[in-house]
């Protein structure tokens, strides 16, 4: 009895050690991108461009990030995300919920793959018929395309997530 148990902890204590190393081989790699965009920010443009390149600087330069924050069009572009964000996540949840909510209350199975399909349908399939679409309608050079083109790829996250509650 003694040693079942004991296998039974083992064999626990393997699983969350494989599940501990699986998450780390997963996750380091998105966390070693941005301590290197991190690193290549705070250097000088000519120690970007060493070999053997230096992942911690000598010497650090807060000039980029003041360059870039004393930068009339920062502020710009700064407004302009959270006005698509804001504007498209809205939107979202406003179309989203009430389709989740409708399409899980009649069971409609049928209809929750074709959100599914919609989905994992490539995004570069809509550019072209988008692209002329904003183009008849006049919207080339607006926020609006960016709002649109974020609905395209958020609604169905929405209704399928949706559906689940």
């Amino acid at each position: 009895m003694e040693r079942r148990r004991r296998q039974r902890m083992m064999r626990t204590m393997l699983g969350r050690i494989g599940l501990a190393f699986a998450i780390i081989v997963i996750v380091s790699p998105a966390i070693l991108f941005f301590l290197w965009m991190l690193s290549l920010s705070l250097k000088f443009e000519i120690d970007n461009a060493s070999y053997p390149p230096v992942f911690i600087p000598e010497r650090i330069n807060w000039g980029n990030y003041a360059a870039v924050l004393e930068s009339k069009r920062f502020t710009t572009y700064f407004f302009n995300t959270l006005i698509v964000t804001g504007a498209a996540t809205l939107l979202a949840l406003i179309v989203g919920v009430p389709a989740g909510y409708g399409l899980a209350r009649m069971r409609a199975r049928k209809a929750a793959v074709l959100i599914l399909i919609a989905r994992i349908t490539p995004g570069l399939s809509y550019l072209i018929p988008l692209f002329l679409l904003f183009q008849w309608l006049g919207l080339l050079g607006t926020l609006w395309p960016q709002i649109i083109i974020h609905l395209v790829v958020t609604v169905p996250i929405v209704i399928w997530i949706m559906i689940g509650y």
